[in-house]
């Protein structure tokens, strides 16, 4: 009985492992859930393996085992690739707010205390996915947010949508892919008296075929039209680690926070995946990203960041 156990565990671990390694040689969109969870998966066959040393002392028991602590602290590693280092003028740095969430395209009866989240947040720039419900809340938040695109303004539904207390120029909307249209707003934003490019991105979920990886190459040829201060949020569906994203960050050199919280699910609490991103390029840092206490009904958590704007003014 203990031998056919350590060896179940062993299959199944090495099954895992194996799917995780594809990444390393010819990453494939039906495994890009799994590489988004590669911490996750290997930490599961960190506590599978452990086990299976109780069960039955092994030299494949103990291979394993070594092999999940190695993509465990390479996963780790490559969260850490993206983050920016901290700056001596960080801390003296003019700072704005941005607030970014998914709030659920069906959330009609948590619209109000969206609203009232939104609004009561201090944020300075917003950027909303699945905007749906705000549709009649519009007024109200304008009192606030003066400023926006989506809902009737350029993007004539409501889905992806970018509030501002500033005046948005120059905005551009675009469709990444054919499953969602208008997912892409890029606009210049004056913000503690610098201008800066401000993205709001939406894609879709990484098991529809390439269309994920897909819609981060569009978003990366746009975005490399933009010059000087960047920032980019919005919902990825998909963590940091997925090797497409990481592809992303590289071609529009945007740094992530130092920790990125988890976002997605709700119920997994901490334990969560960070699918919702705010990214930033020089001069702007990332000074701080918390998530909301409250989803207001939405199955994200919605993120806040204090952005600081270093170096000089050109």
């Amino acid at each position: 009985m203990r031998q056919a156990l350590s060896v179940a565990i062993c299959v199944i671990v090495s099954l895992v492992l194996a799917a995780i390694a594809t990444r390393y040689i010819h990453p494939h969109w039906t495994l890009a859930t799994l590489y988004s969870l590669q911490l996750h998966a290997a930490a599961a066959c960190i506590v599978a393996m452990v086990v299976a040393l109780v069960v039955k002392r092994h030299f494949l028991v103990w291979l394993l085992f070594a092999a999940s602590l190695l993509f465990a602290g390479h996963a780790v590693l490559m969260g850490r690739e993206f983050a920016a280092p901290a700056t001596a003028d960080e801390a003296q740095a003019p700072t704005f707010r941005l607030l970014s969430f998914n709030i659920l395209n069906d959330n009609y009866e948590n619209a109000e205390s969206v609203v009232r989240a939104i609004t009561g947040s201090g944020a300075d720039l917003v950027n909303i996915m699945e905007a749906a419900p705000l549709r009649v809340h519009l007024d109200e938040l304008a009192k606030t947010y003066p400023y926006r695109v989506g809902c009737g303004v350029i993007i004539p539904f409501c889905d992806q949508l970018m509030l501002s207390k500033t005046p948005i120029e120059t905005p551009i909307v675009r469709s990444l892919s054919e499953i969602f249209p208008s997912r892409f707003i890029l606009a210049k934003i004056t913000v503690a008296g610098r201008t800066i490019n401000l993205v709001g991105i939406h894609t879709t979920k990484p098991y529809f075929d390439n269309f994920h990886s897909l819609e981060l190459i569009r978003a990366a040829l746009a975005i490399s039209e933009a010059e000087g201060p960047l920032l980019v949020s919005g919902d990825f569906n998909a963590s940091s680690l997925a090797p497409n994203m990481r592809r992303f960050l590289s071609l529009t050199e945007l740094k992530t926070a130092e920790w990125e919280p988890a976002t997605w699910p709700i119920r997994a609490g901490v334990f969560g995946v960070p699918i919702d991103h705010v990214y930033a390029r020089a001069p702007l840092k990332i000074k701080s990203l918390t998530r909301f206490a409250d989803t207001h009904g939405s199955n994200h958590y919605g993120l806040m960041a204090e952005i600081a704007i270093t170096g000089t003014a050109p």
